[in-house]
C-alpha cells in the first residue's frame, strides 16, 4: 500500500476558514437535462458508495482506487452548480458540456470550452475527484486542470478554496483534499495560507502506464514552456515521439507515442487521444536524463504494464505503423499544366460538371470554387478578380535552380528535380526534422529567385484591364489543387499576401507601397507570387496532405488575385446548416468585429456565434447564442438586417451552388463560405468549400 503525504494549511482569515455552504442547485440540472440517458450522466452529491461506484472507475494509478471528474463554478455566474460526472458515459468534461448542456453550452468549440476552464478568468474549475489508497482520512482528493506551461493561469488559491468548499458540500462519503498536479501548482501551495487540505505526490513511483502500446518515431526531447511554440511552428508530427519533462494540458496533433515526466490522469485530454489513436504514453520519472541517448533517432518505443523499452527501428517498420495510423489516401486530381490562359472569375466555364473539373485542374480549387459561386450570385456580393493557372508554378519550379546537395555533393538542381529527389529519399521520409529544416531552405530560394518577365507583363495587363489601375491594393491568394475539397479541406495551411502593381512598376524597392501609404515595404507581385507558390510546402501543408496520403509529386499551386479590402467592419465564416450538428437544420454564423479573422482567431477572441432559421429564402429566428469577446456588452457585430440579408443569400448559395460530389452516408454536405462587411458597408462574399457534417 502506498501511502501519501498530507499537509493541512493553517493560519487562513478568518473568513476563508469556514465560509458558507453552498446552497442545493435548485434545478438539479443533472437530473433534468440528463433525462433519457442510459444513466445519469452526473451528479450534484455523491451519498452513499454505491452511487460513488455508478460514476466512476477503477483507477490504473498505482496510488489510486478509483476516480471520476468533476465541474464547480469558479464564478458567481457560471452556468452550472458544483456536479460529479459518470465518466462511464463521459470520458471528457467537453463532451458532457455539449452532450448534456447543450443548451446552456450551445455549439461549444473544444476552443470555447478551454476558455471555461484554463484562463485566469475561469468560469468553472475542472479536474479529477480520486479516490486514494490509503487508510486513513482524507479518503479523496480533487484536481484542476490549468495550462502547465503557462504560469499566469495556475488556478489560485481562491478559486482552489471555492472549489473544495464546493465540492466537499456534495461529497458525502469521505473527507477531501487538494492534489497539485503540475510543477506550478505544487510551487504555489507553499505559499498558501489558508484551510484547504494538500496531498503530497508519491515520489517513490517511478513508472506509470496510460495507454499500453507500441509506437516507431523519432524521439524528440521538448521541455514544456517550449511546446506550445514547437507546436505553432509545426515542429512534431505523427513521425515522431514526444519526451515531456511536464504533462501538457493537451497535445492536438497526431504523435507516435508519449512520455511525460509528471503523472497523468487516465482521462486526461492527452491520454483519451492516445487510446483513441492506439498510440502509447506513459508516465516516466526523470525521462530526459533517461531517454537522451535517444534523442533524434529512429526507435521502436513500447509503454509496457510494468515498464518502459525502447530500441532502434528500421524505417520499415516505422512506414508500417505510420500507415495503421494514418487515415485511407486521398487521390487530387492532376493539374492541367498545359493551361496558360488569366481568366476573369466570371469568364471561366463552369456551366458544367465537366467545365468545373477542367477549372480546378487549371486554377485549383479556391479560385474555381469562387468563379462557380460568382457565376450563380449577386454582382454586389463580388470582389474583382482574376486567376493565375498553376502552369506558371510547374514552369517556374522546372526553370529555376538552387545549390542543394542530393546525395552527390552540392551541385545545381532545378527546385522541380529537388522535390522529386526529395520524396524517393528514406531520410526526407522518415526523418521530421531534416525534413522541416530542407522545406524551410527550399522555401527561401523559392522566394528569393525570379518571376519571369512575360508573366509579370501578362499579370500587367490583365491587372489594368480588369481594376483600370496600377494603384490598387490586390490579394494573392493560394488556389492549389490540394485543398478546398469535400474529403480535404487544408483551411489556412497554405499562404496568402498584398501585392501592388505600381511598386512592381516603380524601378525600386524604397516604400512605402505606392498602393496603401500605411504599408512602410513595398509590395511586388514578384515579391506575392513567389510567396504563395513556396507555400506549397509549407510544413504543416505538407504534413497535412502526408497524413491523408496525398501524393506530393501531384501538387501544385494557382493563385486567386483580387481587390483586397481594408477597414473592413466585419469579418464571418457562414455554414448552410449547423456543422456541429448535422439534425439541425439552422445555419451557423460566427463574425468578428473589424479584421480580426475568423478562422485563425488569436487565442483568447471568441467571435459572435448566430443560428439562423430560414425558410424559402427568409430568415424566420435569428437565435444570438453568444457575443463577440472584443465588443462592448449589448453590441452586436452584424445587426439583424445584415444577418437577414446574409441569411437569404446562404438559402440562394444552397439552392444555386453546384455541388458534383456526393456525400459520404451518414453525413450532410453544407457549404462554408467566408463573409465580409467593407469599409463602406457593402457585404462581399471571398470563399466557399463544401463542408461535410456528422449527426
Amino acid at each position: 500500500m502506498v501511502l501519501l503525504s498530507l499537509g493541512l494549511l493553517v493560519g487562513c482569515p478568518a473568513d476563508d476558514a469556514d465560509p458558507p455552504s453552498p446552497e442545493p442547485p435548485a434545478d438539479l440540472p443533472c437530473e433534468v437535462e440528463g433525462e433519457g440517458f442510459t444513466a445519469p450522466p452526473c451528479s450534484h452529491q455523491i451519498s452513499s458508495w454505491e452511487q460513488w461506484e455508478q460514476l466512476a472507475r477503477p483507477s490504473a494509478a498505482h496510488d489510486q482506487i478509483a476516480f471520476t471528474k468533476y465541474l464547480s463554478p469558479a464564478r458567481d455566474d457560471a452556468r452550472l452548480p458544483a456536479l460529479f460526472m459518470n465518466v462511464g458515459l463521459f470520458t471528457l468534461h467537453y463532451e458532457l458540456l455539449s452532450n448534456v448542456f447543450d443548451e446552456r453550452f450551445p455549439l461549444l468549440s473544444p476552443g470555447e470550452y478551454n476558455q471555461l476552464v484554463l484562463t485566469p478568468d475561469r468560469e468553472f474549475t475542472a479536474g479529477s475527484l480520486v479516490q486514494l489508497h490509503v487508510d486513513q482520512e482524507p479518503r479523496f482528493a480533487f484536481t484542476v486542470l490549468d495550462d502547465p506551461a503557462d504560469e499566469a493561469a495556475t488556478v489560485s488559491y481562491a478559486q482552489v478554496l471555492r472549489t473544495y468548499h464546493e465540492l466537499s458540500a456534495g461529497l458525502k462519503i469521505g473527507e477531501l483534499a487538494f492534489l497539485p498536479k503540475t510543477s506550478n501548482q505544487a510551487a504555489a501551495t507553499a505559499s498558501w495560507d489558508g484551510a484547504v487540505p494538500v496531498v503530497g505526490a508519491d515520489d517513490s513511483i517511478q513508472y506509470e502506464v496510460y495507454t499500453q502500446g507500441v509506437g516507431y518515431g523519432t524521439v524528440r526531447l521538448f521541455d514544456l514552456k517550449d511546446l506550445a511554440k514547437a507546436s505553432a511552428a509545426v515542429d512534431f508530427g505523427y513521425e515522431d515521439i514526444l519526451i515531456l519533462d511536464e504533462a501538457p494540458a493537451d497535445i492536438e496533433q497526431v504523435i507516435s507515442g508519449a512520455v511525460t515526466g509528471t503523472r497523468q490522469g487516465e482521462l486526461s485530454h492527452l491520454n483519451v487521444r492516445s487510446a483513441a489513436r492506439g498510440t502509447p504514453n506513459c508516465f516516466v520519472r526523470q525521462p530526459h536524463q533517461q531517454l537522451a541517448q535517444w534523442e533524434g533517432r529512429l526507435v521502436r518505443l513500447e509503454c509496457g504494464l510494468e515498464d518502459l523499452s525502447v530500441e532502434e527501428a528500421s524505417p520499415e517498420e516505422a512506414q508500417e505503423f505510420w500507415q495503421q495510423l494514418r487515415p485511407d489516401p486521398l487521390d487530387i486530381p492532376p493539374a492541367q499544366l498545359q493551361w496558360t490562359e488569366l481568366e476573369g472569375l466570371l469568364e471561366v466555364p463552369t456551366g458544367t460538371t465537366e467545365e468545373r473539373a477542367a477549372a480546378m485542374t487549371r486554377y485549383g480549387s479556391k479560385g474555381s470554387n469562387l468563379a462557380s459561386l460568382y457565376q450563380r450570385i449577386d454582382a454586389q456580393l463580388q470582389l474583382q478578380g482574376f486567376l493565375v493557372p498553376m502552369h506558371y508554378y510547374a514552369t517556374f519550379m522546372e526553370n529555376n535552380s538552387w545549390q542543394v546537395d542530393l546525395g552527390s555533393g552540392l551541385s545545381d538542381y532545378s527546385f522541380a528535380d529537388t522535390v522529386s529527389a526529395w520524396l524517393s529519399e528514406p531520410d526526407f521520409i522518415n526523418d521530421g526534422a531534416l525534413r522541416r529544416q530542407r522545406l524551410a531552405d527550399l522555401r527561401a530560394a523559392i522566394r528569393a529567385a525570379s518571376v519571369s518577365s512575360p508573366l509579370i507583363d501578362a499579370l500587367d495587363a490583365r491587372i489594368r484591364d480588369i481594376f483600370g489601375t496600377d494603384s490598387q491594393m490586390l490579394r494573392f491568394r493560394s488556389s492549389s489543387n490540394a485543398e478546398d475539397a469535400l474529403a480535404f479541406s487544408g483551411a489556412g495551411i497554405y499562404d496568402s499576401t498584398s501585392a501592388c502593381l505600381a511598386d512592381e512598376r516603380d524601378d525600386n524597392e524604397v516604400g512605402p507601397s505606392h498602393c496603401d501609404s500605411d504599408q512602410p515595404e513595398e509590395r511586388s507581385l514578384q515579391r506575392a507570387l513567389l510567396k504563395v507558390w513556396a507555400s506549397l510546402w509549407n510544413i504543416e501543408a505538407f504534413e497535412e496532405r502526408s497524413w491523408y496520403g496525398i501524393d506530393h509529386s501531384l501538387a501544385a499551386m494557382g493563385v486567386l488575385i483580387n481587390t483586397r479590402s481594408k477597414n473592413e467592419r466585419a469579418n464571418f465564416v457562414a455554414f448552410t446548416g449547423n456543422p456541429t450538428q448535422a439534425s439541425d437544420e439552422r445555419m451557423l454564423v460566427n463574425a468578428q468585429a473589424g479584421e480580426l479573422d475568423v478562422v485563425a482567431a488569436e487565442p483568447g477572441l471568441v467571435p459572435e456565434k448566430v443560428l439562423l432559421r430560414v425558410t424559402d429564402g427568409a430568415v424566420v429566428e435569428i437565435d444570438r447564442v453568444s457575443p463577440s469577446s472584443v465588443v462592448l456588452p449589448g453590441v452586436e457585430v452584424l445587426n439583424d438586417a445584415q444577418l437577414r440579408e446574409l441569411g437569404a443569400q446562404l438559402w440562394t448559395l444552397q439552392q444555386d451552388f453546384p455541388l458534383d460530389e456526393a456525400a459520404p452516408p451518414d453525413t450532410t454536405l453544407l457549404l462554408d463560405s467566408e463573409w465580409k462587411i467593407l469599409e463602406d458597408g457593402r457585404m462581399v462574399v471571398k470563399q466557399v468549400r463544401p463542408f461535410l457534417a456528422t449527426p
